[in-house]
């Protein structure tokens, strides 16, 4: 594919692309590449449900936050601890490692008060994003751009088709296990307030 087709999958604005019709798959890859490459990591996002309703604030701990390193002696010998605003960070965490300083949940411009032990207690999240819009993009690569935004490593909020309960869903690595294994944290919020947390 020409390297002109190839860079206009992912520009500003929309474009044919006559190679999706000679090489369809070809297109999709090439389509693929172009769009992983403008992903960004981020440190802090705002992410709302399809219909507006719900909004979810976070923040994570970063290498400008004050965290406060001591190392203390134990039975199996020293081991470091990280303290932030006065709470010991989880043993198994670095503060370095996608830990959460703050969530803030809302709904229909309400904030609905989630207690830190919900969320503050692990690490491995991970915030992506991309500066990419639907719009820009070609309408026959529509549903791979779907799954594309889809994959990205973000919180998804969503309602319930009853409107009375929201889920929160965040595909995290799971910094109890090795080899970059991941996990997944759900909320599940009701309007009323009550949480509940489930992982696996």
């Amino acid at each position: 594919m020409k390297r002109r087709t190839f860079l206009s999958l992912a520009s500003a604005t929309p474009v044919m692309v006559p190679g999706l019709q000679a090489e369809p798959e070809a297109a999709v890859d090439a389509a693929r590449t172009a769009w992983t490459e403008t992903i960004s990591r981020d440190y802090s996002g705002t992410f709302v449900s399809e219909e507006g309703d719900l909004r979810l604030e976070v923040a994570l701990i970063t290498k400008d936050d004050e965290v406060i390193e001591k190392e203390v002696a134990e039975g199996d010998g020293p081991t470091t601890t990280y303290t932030f605003r006065g709470e010991k960070l989880p043993p198994y965490v670095r503060p370095e490692d996608g830990v959460l300083k703050a969530f803030r949940f809302t709904w229909d411009g309400r904030e609905i008060p989630i207690a830190k032990r919900f969320w503050n207690d692990f690490g491995g999240c991970l915030i992506q994003s991309t500066p990419l819009k639907k719009s820009q993009i070609p309408k026959e690569l529509h549903p791979e751009f779907d799954e594309f935004l889809a994959g990205l490593d973000a919180p998804k909020v969503i309602l319930s088709a009853d409107g009375g309960t929201a889920l929160i869903e965040w595909r995290i690595v799971d910094t109890e296990a090795c080899c970059g294994h991941r996990a997944t944290v759900r909320w599940i919020i009701g309007k009323g307030g009550a949480v509940m947390r489930h992982r696996h």
